[in-house]
């Protein structure tokens, strides 16, 4: 049987073990390195109301489990959706002030036989006439016209205007006409923001828009012809081509 050959690092680790042990022994700390059985103590409960915790006020019986009440899913979406609305109506609202319908005092109304005399004006033309008007004669701002007239060229085409709760239109496949009764459209779009939760836009959702558009109606009719009619100086008057004008 042969004898194995002794590791050498491993020597080398016995012969240092032992050298740290004799230095050890020489010191008389030997007591002092042997580990000592750990010792445990008794967890001690603490009261809740010391810890600050406040105590379990649960109706639910300890270590049964949670019961939960069924719901039909259909009618808690409904009931859930209803209840977002009526928040963000009353939302809106607060925001804006007080929701209410808006009455309006423009002044004297065009009769219906004079207003018929507007309906076969081009639409091109007095909405152009429309928008030199507000933004000539009146002076208004850039933005504060191209948002009316925005409005104005859904009217006229009859695409309406859509508001951004309900979705639902207004003037919808309804061409608007120069020879319309603006007093009583304005009070229609009144009544429309009314009753679709109001306008977060102060009036420029449709309200502002047709009341310029009756103000124009009013100014074109005083005028008797469009505001964009080039204005030229006049010319001199030839007697015998035009005698009537010196009558």
């Amino acid at each position: 049987m042969t004898v194995a050959e002794p590791n050498p690092y491993l020597e080398k680790v016995r012969l240092k073990r032992k050298k740290n042990q004799e230095k050890i022994d020489a010191l008389g700390i030997a007591d002092m390195t042997e580990k000592k059985p750990r010792t445990t103590r008794p967890l001690t409960k603490i009261p809740q109301h010391a810890t600050g915790t406040p105590p379990r006020r649960s109706a639910r019986v300890s270590k049964e489990p949670v019961k939960f009440k069924a719901l039909d899913a259909s009618a808690d979406s409904d009931d859930r959706l209803l209840q977002k609305r009526l928040q963000n109506r009353v939302k809106n609202s607060k925001n804006r002030g007080s929701l209410k319908k808006r009455k309006f005092d423009l002044g004297q109304q065009i009769s219906p036989s004079k207003r018929a005399l507007f309906e076969p004006i081009s639409t091109a033309d007095w909405v152009a006439d429309m928008k030199y008007y507000f933004s000539v004669e009146e002076g208004n701002s850039a933005s504060n016209v191209q948002r009316v007239m925005t409005v104005v060229n859904k009217l006229v085409v009859g695409k309406g205007v859509r508001h951004p709760q309900t979705q639902e239109y207004f003037l919808n496949k309804t061409n608007v006409h120069l020879g319309m009764d603006f007093r009583k459209l304005l009070d229609e779009a009144s009544e429309w923001v009314y009753n679709s939760g109001g306008d977060r836009g102060n009036g420029w959702l449709i309200e502002h828009p047709v009341k310029k558009l009756w103000v124009y109606q009013q100014a074109r009719f005083q005028r008797g012809k469009p505001f964009s009619v080039e204005r030229m100086e006049p010319k001199p008057i030839d007697r015998e081509k035009n005698p009537e004008e010196f009558i």
